[in-house]
């Protein structure tokens, strides 16, 4: 079986969040989620706030939230370019919570079209931060 594996890449700005063998990853599709197995076609995709999730060669799962990206498969090997990548079992869900609700305030306050735009986008990155964090 070691041989129909994937290599992934998740990268972030600031560093490599993983990088390893896999037998699938699944990633936020813009038009919707969809799972690289081995010898998918090449692809290159823009990701959305969502959650990834890597299968690795030992059947772990590992679930990473993240804001979005890219990713591109080409060859057996996946490349996932994403602003922010955060381990499920990492994330404090008390904490995601009050700053959204925080938000959710400000949100209410706030007349600024372009200014609630941001508001809301944040919010759905913490309200994402917690539904990955209840599936770990």
């Amino acid at each position: 079986m070691s041989e129909h594996l994937l290599e992934i890449d998740i990268v972030t700005p600031a560093r490599i969040i993983y990088s390893g063998k896999a037998e699938s990853v699944s990633v936020p599709g813009t038009k919707g989620p969809f799972q690289v197995l081995f010898n998918h076609a090449p692809i290159i995709s823009s990701l959305d706030i969502g959650a990834i999730k890597i299968l690795d060669e030992n059947h772990h799962e590992t679930i990473y939230a993240t804001d979005g990206g890219f990713v591109e498969v080409l060859k057996n090997h996946v490349s996932i370019i994403v602003e922010t990548a955060e381990e499920a079992h990492t994330i404090n869900v008390a904490v995601a919570e009050a700053k959204a609700e925080d938000l959710k305030i400000t949100l209410e306050a706030t007349q600024n079209y372009t200014q609630r735009d941001e508001i809301k986008k944040e919010i759905a990155k913490l309200e994402n931060k917690v539904r990955v964090a209840e599936r770990k």
